[in-house]
C-alpha cells in the first residue's frame, strides 16, 4: 500500500498547497525524514502558490511565507506603528537636477490636499524591495524612492538621501509646476505608471491641475533628465484621472464637471499637446448640479465614473477602437429607490486573485456620500452585491484601498478616520478563515445605536455586512519636539482622508492623505520574537547579547504614533470601548505579553484601554458614540468635510 511518503513529490505539493497554516507543513516536515526533505524543497512553494496564491519568489519561499502570515497576523491584531512621512531636508529638484531645501505649500487657508500613489517590486527575494511612493502638496510632486536591506549611515552619499526606522535607504525628489501658482495651480491628481508601462531607468507619472493643465512626467535619476509631455484639455480644470493596467496604457481624465476624456499615453514625444481621441460627456439624471467625482479603469476596455448627486451615481463606458462609445455599457443605482439622489465619490476594483474577483475588471467597489462601501459586479442583474456599512459613524467616503485579498480600507471625509472591513468574498482569506455563527446572539440595543435607514431599505435584496474597526489618525498626544521638523498633529482632528495606497499585496505599509500631510503605518508588531526579516534588519540589542531593544531597533527617532480606535459593533450591539496605542518600548512589549485581560485578548500589545489608567484620552474624543451628535468626534454623522461638493 502507498503512504504519503511515498508519493512522488508533485502529488504531495498539490496536497501542500490546500494547507491553511504553514504549522501545518512543518508538522509534515516531522513525519519523516523524506517528507522533511520534500518540505526544504518544494513544500514551502507549493504553499507559497496554492494558499497565497503568489508567484516570483520560489527561490526564497519559507522566508516569503513567514513575512506573508506575519503580514496577516499584525493586520488581524491591529498591530503597527504610525508615522508621518517627512521628505528629508534637501531633495533632488527634477526641474534642475540639484539639491533644493524641502519646503511645503504656505500660505493657503488650508493645508493641500494630496494625491497619492504607490507601487512596489520584489528583487527575487522577500526582503529585497523597491518602493516609489509619490504625492501632490500644493503645486509641487514629492517622489521617493525606498530600497529595502541592510544599510548604514555611510551608505548614504548626500542630504537627498536618508535611513527611515526600519534601516531602509529613502532617496528623495521634489517637482514644482513650472510658472505656477498656490491655489490656483494645485495637482488635483496623481498616478504613476507601473514597472512593465515605463521605460527602464525611468519613473513616469501623470498628473492633472485645477488649472487645467494634464501632463506626462519621465524622470530618469541616473542621467539627471526630465521629460514632459502635455495634453490638450481645453482649459478645463482636471478632477480626477486614471491610467490602465496595459503595458500599452491608455489614460482617461475628468475635465471641468462634465465631460470624460481619453487620450493615448505610448505616443512620442511632442513640443504639441497631445489630442484626446474620444470624449463623452454623461448624462446626470434630475440634477442640475451634478458632475463627475471620480473616474476609475476597471480593465483595459471599460472606465467607471463616480457622479452625483443622481439617482444613477455610477455609469461605465467601453472603450472601442474609436474610443467611449456614446452611451454607458451600465448604469447603476445604489440598491435604492431611483427617485433617491446621491454621490459617489471613489471606484475600486477587486482584483482578480481572489475568487470572487474577476479578470475582466468585472467586480468593483464604490463609496458615497451616504457613508456605504458597496460591491458591483457587472455580471450580476442587481446594482449591489453586498454593503459594507459603520452602525456608528456615517461620514461620506472619499477614498478606498484592498489590502491582500481580504480587507478594504476606507478613508472617510470626518475625523481624520479610517475604518477597516473584511471583505469575506468566497476564497478571499489566503491566510485564515472566519467562522460566523449562523444565529447571532441578541444584545440590547443602547442607545447610543445609530441606525441606517439605507441599509434597512437594502436587506431584502443584498448582504449588509457591518463590524469593522476604526482608527483615527491623529494622534492622541504630540511625538517628541525634535522628531518632526513641523507639527503635522495641530488643528488637523477633523481633517479628511483624502487617499489612501498600498504599494503592493505583500507590503507592510500603508499610506494616507490628510490635510496637508502623508501618514505611513507599517503593519508590525514590536513584541514579536520572530518579526518580518523585512523589517528587522536594523534591530539592536542590548548590551551583552540577548533580548533586543525595542525602541532603539523600531522607534530611534522618537517619531512613532500613538494612535486610538475602536471595533464598530454591529447591529446587536455597540464595539468595544476606545483603545489608544502605548510607546513604542521595550517596558511596554513585556508588559504586553504578560498581561492576561481577556479585553485584550487578540489585540497588538501596544493597545490599552485608559480607564484602566483611570485617565481620558486628553484630545477629548468620546469614550463611545453618542446619539445625536452627527457632528461630534466619534458620534454618527454624516459630515461632508472638506474638499467634495455637497451631496443629496
Amino acid at each position: 500500500m502507498a503512504t504519503l511518503s511515498t508519493l512522488p513529490n508533485e502529488i504531495i505539493s498539490i496536497i501542500t498547497s490546500h494547507f491553511d497554516r504553514p504549522r501545518d507543513l512543518l508538522h509534515l516536515a516531522l513525519t519523516s525524514r523524506r517528507l522533511s526533505e520534500f518540505a526544504r524543497l518544494d513544500g514551502w512553494k507549493a504553499l507559497l502558490k496554492g494558499r497565497f496564491r503568489l508567484n516570483g519568489l520560489d527561490t526564497d519561499a519559507q522566508n516569503s511565507v513567514h513575512g506573508l502570515t506575519t503580514l496577516y497576523r499584525n493586520w488581524d491584531r491591529k498591530g503597527f506603528v504610525a508615522r508621518y512621512v517627512e521628505p528629508s531636508i534637501e531633495t533632488t529638484s527634477l526641474n534642475t537636477w540639484e539639491p533644493a531645501r524641502w519646503r511645503g505649500p504656505r500660505g493657503q487657508t488650508m493645508g493641500y490636499q494630496p494625491s497619492i500613489d504607490s507601487y512596489e517590486e520584489t528583487l527575487g527575494s522577500w526582503a529585497k524591495r523597491r518602493e516609489v511612493l509619490a504625492w501632490s502638496a500644493g503645486t509641487q510632486i514629492v517622489m521617493r524612492v525606498k530600497e529595502t536591506g541592510s544599510r548604514n549611515k555611510d551608505d548614504l552619499t548626500d542630504n537627498t538621501r536618508t535611513l527611515d526606522s526600519f534601516g531602509h535607504s529613502n532617496s528623495w525628489y521634489t517637482y514644482k509646476v513650472p510658472d505656477s501658482s498656490e491655489g490656483r495651480d494645485d495637482i488635483t491628481s496623481l498616478r504613476l505608471l507601473r514597472p512593465h508601462q515605463k521605460e527602464q531607468g525611468f519613473e513616469t507619472m501623470v498628473f492633472g491641475t485645477a488649472s487645467g493643465q494634464l501632463a506626462r512626467l519621465d524622470v530618469d535619476p541616473q542621467q539627471s533628465q526630465t521629460i514632459e509631455q502635455c495634453f490638450n484639455t481645453l482649459d478645463r480644470a482636471v478632477g480626477a484621472l486614471t491610467v490602465s493596467s496595459s503595458s500599452t496604457p491608455l489614460l482617461a481624465a475628468t475635465l471641468g464637471d462634465t465631460s470624460l476624456s481619453l487620450f493615448p499615453l505610448d505616443c512620442d514625444v511632442s513640443e504639441k499637446p497631445i489630442e484626446a481621441v474620444s470624449d463623452v460627456t454623461p448624462t446626470i439624471q434630475g440634477a442640475r448640479t451634478g458632475r463627475i467625482w471620480s473616474c476609475q479603469f476597471l480593465s483595459e476596455h471599460k472606465v467607471a465614473i463616480g457622479i452625483g448627486p443622481t439617482s444613477e451615481p455610477i455609469q461605465v463606458y467601453r472603450i472601442t477602437p474609436d474610443g467611449f462609445l456614446s452611451d454607458p455599457y451600465r448604469s447603476f443605482t445604489l440598491g435604492t429607490a431611483r427617485s433617491s439622489q446621491t454621490s459617489i465619490y471613489p471606484i475600486l476594483p477587486v482584483s482578480d486573485r481572489t475568487q470572487g474577483g474577476s479578470q475582466a475588471g468585472n467586480v468593483f467597489l464604490s463609496g458615497g456620500y451616504d457613508g456605504i462601501v458597496r460591491l458591483h459586479d457587472l455580471r450580476s442583474p442587481r446594482d449591489v452585491e453586498n454593503l459594507y456599512w459603520d452602525p456608528i459613524n456615517d461620514s461620506s467616503i472619499y477614498s478606498l484601498a484592498t489590502q491582500g485579498l481580504e480587507r478594504v480600507i476606507v478613508g472617510i471625509s470626518m475625523h481624520s478616520m479610517l475604518k477597516v472591513f473584511d471583505l469575506r468574498l468566497s476564497g478571499s482569506h489566503a491566510y485564515h478563515s472566519i467562522s460566523l455563527p449562523s444565529q447571532p446572539r441578541s444584545k440590547p440595543r443602547g442607545r447610543d445605536y445609530a441606525s441606517n435607514a439605507i441599509v434597512k431599505a437594502s436587506k431584502d435584496i443584498t448582504s449588509a455586512i457591518c463590524g469593522g474597526w476604526n482608527l483615527y489618525l491623529n494622534p492622541r498626544n504630540p511625538p517628541k519636539r525634535e522628531a518632526y521638523r513641523e507639527d503635522y498633529w495641530r488643528g488637523r482632528e477633523d481633517s479628511p482622508v483624502y487617499s489612501l495606497s498600498i504599494p503592493s499585496a505583500t507590503s507592510p505599509s500603508l499610506y494616507a492623505g490628510l490635510e496637508g500631510l502623508i501618514q505611513n503605518l507599517t503593519f508590525h508588531g514590536i513584541a514579536d520574537p520572530y518579526p518580518d526579516i523585512l523589517l528587522s534588519q536594523s534591530v539592536t540589542h542590548f548590551a551583552g547579547g540577548g533580548a533586543f531593544d525595542v525602541g532603539s531597533s523600531y522607534n530611534p527617532r522618537g517619531d512613532a504614533l500613538n494612535l486610538g480606535m475602536y471595533e464598530q459593533g454591529n447591529e446587536e450591539g455597540l464595539g468595544m470601548q476606545l483603545l489608544v496605542q502605548d510607546d513604542v518600548t521595550t517596558e511596554v512589549a513585556h508588559n504586553g505579553l504578560r498581561r492576561e485581560d481577556v479585553k485584550y485578548g487578540g489585540l497588538d500589545e501596544r493597545w490599552k484601554d485608559l480607564r484602566d489608567e483611570k485617565d481620558r484620552w486628553t484630545r477629548g474624543v468620546p469614550q463611545g458614540p453618542r446619539q445625536g451628535n452627527r457632528g461630534g468626534r466619534g458620534g454618527r454623522s454624516r459630515g461632508r468635510g472638506r474638499g467634495r461638493g455637497r451631496g443629496a
